[in-house]
């Protein structure tokens, strides 16, 4: 009390605030009630929207690496093999590092699964029989059977439940699978044959290709041709599309491309360069139609055929999520798609899980400073060309699905912010109303001498009041309906009114206790409804008092 008394703008907030010397007055508890809806209804969507992106951001990485490391010739993915990179050995290396939880490597592709009672296309996966940060994600989702490949040597396979239910599989039945990869491999050559020579076909290519040391300017040891005319053959080479490549062109193009890369910035081609130059393209010129087209036929012959698998466990991946069909042992997916070969053992790449998914940056650096340079191995009498790393993220792979929930999220938050704006209006009209019936009191106040800036704080502080009480009261009743929100969602689905139906995304209602996002949402209420009442209080009090005493 004596701090009301010192305080003349609390004690007039608290007395207008209270008109009837009730608890409170019905003007007071509708606008209270206004501001913790409000309050109440952003920090519940806000936590659910935030609990739905983490949980479907963690079965997502249940399948998907954090990391992905593969190797590029320019023109394409090139395989890791045993022949050019001792992978096995990188991947060991790259496990040690610090906050990489697990390695292991990549291969998949796509297939036609087929049994007794249909045939559909899959996704199948290569899986490392004894790799846990591997198998570890996978193991709690498993319905019947289990992931104990052995050795990875015997034809076997784990199958997604939505594929058994479509194949009408159990564990212990056989899996008709073909590559996809095969097929497409088919039709990608029958559609080359039918076109011709793509290099031959450019005669601006091939004129400027034969052309490029004319003109060019001597230099200490050989030639330096003119660098915008390498520049144009170097993006003319990266323009040619490699499914329309005959083996031979795609040879000779990469020794091309090569040589230009060495001798940017003014390099200069020795002699012998110059004739090796000459004649690659001189073989580009010559080459034969008939001829390539027989070698890339021939290959067909060498695609590897369908196989059976053996179904030893189903699990159950979660609906609408980027999860594979099939689980293969690393060994049988490497024979399905010829990735064994005489003798080679070859995968697509290597992918890395780390500890923090989300910041993981001097991991990707110290990834990146321990890889080797790798060259491609000669062929056909070509140089070996070299090769560079690509590391590819996650949220890379999920880029679009990713920025699609945090935008749910901000639109949701804007839109939503609208309810306390309102309320905030409203709240300004009831200050405005009860600013103007209290003009006569006001006036004899300033009669008596308060100043304009105790008149603004009386509304000042009814704002504070108002949105202080309101913001808590807003999150007291988050919480309660957060706590209670399962049993919310079943009483509004009964009745046809579910506001986060989350059958499509199959998991429950998630939420996320986030501190901040209740204080963020709690403050933005506070000042909006400060500022609200506060308004009102600058034009009563630029009122004139007699003028206020004498009127009605």
């Amino acid at each position: 009390m004596n701090i009301l008394r010192r305080n003349l703008s609390l004690m007039l907030a608290l007395r207008y605030l209270n008109p009837l010397r009730s608890l409170f007055s019905i003007i007071t508890l509708i606008c209270l009630a206004g501001v913790a809806l409000g309050v109440m209804v952003l920090i519940v969507v806000l936590s659910v929207m935030e609990g739905l992106q983490q949980e479907m951001e963690r079965r997502v990485l249940a399948f998907a690496p954090h990391y992905v490391l593969s190797l590029s010739d320019g023109f394409q993915r090139v395989r890791l093999s045993d022949a050019a990179l001792d992978w096995q050995g990188l991947e060991q290396q790259l496990a040690a590092l610090p906050g990489v939880v697990s390695v292991y490597p990549q291969l998949e592709n796509e297939a036609f699964a087929q049994s007794e009672l249909g045939r559909m296309t899959v996704h199948f996966t290569a899986l490392e029989p004894h790799n846990p940060g591997q198998l570890l994600p996978l193991q709690e989702m498993l319905r019947e059977g289990s992931f104990d490949f052995g050795e990875g040597l015997d034809q076997e396979c784990v199958i997604s439940a939505a594929t058994a239910q479509a194949l009408g599989l159990q564990t212990g039945d056989m899996l008709h699978l073909t590559p996809v990869g095969s097929l497409d491999e088919v039709a990608t050559i029958y559609a080359m044959i039918q076109q011709p020579l793509q290099t031959q076909a450019d005669t601006a290519f091939m004129q400027a290709a034969e052309s490029l040391f004319e003109g060019a300017a001597p230099a200490e040891g050989g030639l330096c041709p003119d660098a915008g005319k390498m520049q144009q053959l170097a993006l003319r080479i990266g323009q040619f599309e490699a499914a329309k490549l005959r083996a031979s062109e795609q040879a000779a193009l990469r020794e091309l491309f090569a040589a230009l890369q060495a001798h940017a910035g003014a390099v200069p081609f020795t002699p012998e360069e110059q004739a090796r130059w000459q004649q690659t393209v001189r073989e580009l010129a010559e080459l034969d139609r008939d001829r390539e087209d027989g070698k890339a036929v021939k290959s067909i012959n060498e695609m590897v055929m369908p196989i059976d698998l053996r179904v030893i466990g189903i699990y159950q991946p979660p609906e609408n999520m980027p999860g594979p069909q099939v689980y293969l042992p690393l060994q049988i997916a490497q024979d399905i798609m010829g990735y064994s070969a005489e003798g080679q053992n070859q995968v697509q790449g290597l992918c890395l899980r780390v500890a923090d998914a989300h910041n993981s940056a001097d991991v990707e650096s110290a990834v990146q400073a321990m890889l080797p340079a790798v060259s491609a191995p000669a062929a056909e009498e070509t140089e070996p060309m070299s090769l560079h790393w690509f590391i590819a993220p996650w949220t890379r792979s999920f880029e679009q699905w990713y920025k699609l929930i945090a935008n749910e999220r901000v639109m949701m938050s804007f839109v939503l912010s609208i309810i306390s704006l309102i309320a905030s209006f409203c709240i300004m009209a009831v200050m405005f109303t009860v600013s103007m019936q209290r003009r006569r009191e006001i006036a004899v106040l300033q009669a008596l001498g308060a100043t304009p800036g105790k008149i603004v704080g009386i509304f000042a502080w009814q704002g504070v009041l108002i949105g202080a009480l309101g913001a808590v009261a807003g999150i007291l009743l988050a919480l309660l309906v957060l706590h209670y929100r399962l049993e919310i969602q079943g009483a509004l689905a009964a009745i046809g009114m579910d506001p986060f139906p989350m059958q499509a995304h199959g998991l429950t209602l998630p939420a996320v206790y986030s501190p901040l996002t209740f204080a963020h949402q709690a403050v933005q209420a506070f000042i909006m409804v400060t500022v609200a009442a506060i308004i009102p209080a600058f034009f009563i009090a630029r009122q004139d008092p007699a003028q206020a005493l004498r009127s009605n």
